[in-house]
């Protein structure tokens, strides 16, 4: 019977693939360090970026086994492995020029006993490179795997710098791509310019879509620019806001004065009325009368029920209308199946004739 794991490590390698491996050994693996472990087919290299416990629901998720840490040949491989990746890279794009193919290569990614070799490609639509693949493996006596990936993941491989001047997110922390639409676009009030909104793989950048929750917040807080209102009983128009210094901009229709509130003050002053207080015997008087005299509403009468307060003609008119669909109906009940009884006769009067 095989082993517990001890732990669950994960395993990034050169292409930002994260898989998880089994600590079966006593051997201790700290974060950061390589680790070499077990895979489909031979051995591969990778860094440990997580540590995690034994658990059943991760048993699943397990791709191998955690066999050493890596020895200096094991280490003199893994270095020689980036020349022949190049080396890959560069006798396989000779031969997508050879046949013809409307492909662009990204990156290669071999095993630490390179009995696999991962090819990366973007392309426009479907490729069939199966003759590519039978180039590939004779030429290197290895399992060739062409994987087609998008622009996003080929701006992730190929690394870079953004407009902000630092590097890009996909590359630096981002596991995964969120749908970014130009809805993050306007609720931001940002230039709908592709040049300002796109990231280095001409799609919109993903970190327009860190502030999205932010605004769609402050779009419930602050009022529309533009919108007419009454501050202090006085008409105003919302001239601007600014979500970062927390103020509205109003321009005071009747002086043609502008002001700049802090948010929570204009909806204090948004909220009050023009209407003189009452001293206090007063306007608990007024409000227990009012309480007290304040008329219940009148039930809505049914349909076709009259009303104490409607006319006695309103009366006579639907009683009209009543004896006029009585004989309608009654009219209708005559008539009805004369067409039948009639057919029925002639066939009976045919047959006998």
């Amino acid at each position: 019977m095989e082993n517990q794991p001890v732990e669950i490590l994960q395993l990034a390698f050169k292409s930002r693939r994260l898989l998880m491996f089994a600590n079966r050994t006593d051997k201790p693996v700290n974060m950061g360090n390589m680790a070499v472990v077990s895979v489909d087919r031979g051995e591969d290299m990778g860094r440990v970026v997580a540590k995690m416990p034994f658990c059943e629901s991760n048993m699943e998720r397990i791709e191998g086994n955690f066999l050493r840490i890596p020895t200096e040949i094991d280490m003199k491989n893994f270095r020689s492995n980036r020349d022949f990746e190049k080396e890959v890279l560069e006798h396989c794009e000779t031969r997508v020029k050879a046949r013809n193919l409307d492909m662009r290569l990204t990156d290669c990614e071999s095993q630490l006993d390179r009995n696999r070799i991962r090819i990366f490609f973007t392309a426009d639509q479907r490729t069939d490179f199966r003759g590519l693949v039978r180039d590939m493996a004779s030429a290197f006596r290895a399992r060739i795997e062409m994987r087609q990936i998008g622009v996003r993941d080929d701006a992730k491989y190929k690394d870079g710098v953004g407009i902000c001047g630092r590097q890009l997110c996909c590359a630096g922390f981002l596991n995964e791509f969120k749908s970014v639409t130009l809805k993050s676009v306007r609720d931001q009030h940002l230039s709908p310019n592709p040049s300002k909104v796109s990231g280095a793989c001409s799609r919109l950048m993903c970190c327009l879509e860190y502030e999205t929750e932010f605004y769609h917040k402050a779009s419930k807080t602050y009022p529309r620019v533009g919108l007419i209102l009454k501050v202090n009983g006085l008409q105003a128009c919302v001239t601007g806001i600014d979500i970062f210094r927390e103020t509205v901009n109003l321009l005071c229709e009747e002086n043609s004065s502008e002001e700049i509130l802090p948010i929570e003050d204009f909806h204090r002053r948004r909220t009050m009325t023009t209407l003189p207080e009452l001293p206090c015997t007063e306007r608990k008087h007024n409000s227990d009368s009012d309480f007290r005299s304040k008329p219940r509403p009148k039930a809505r009468p049914k349909q076709g029920q009259r009303t104490e307060s409607e006319p006695v003609k309103n009366a006579e008119v639907s009683s009209g209308r009543a004896e006029e669909n009585m004989e309608k109906t009654e009219k209708k009940n005559r008539n009805r199946g004369r067409g039948r009884f009639r057919r029925k006769n002639n066939r009976k009067e045919e047959r006998k004739s």
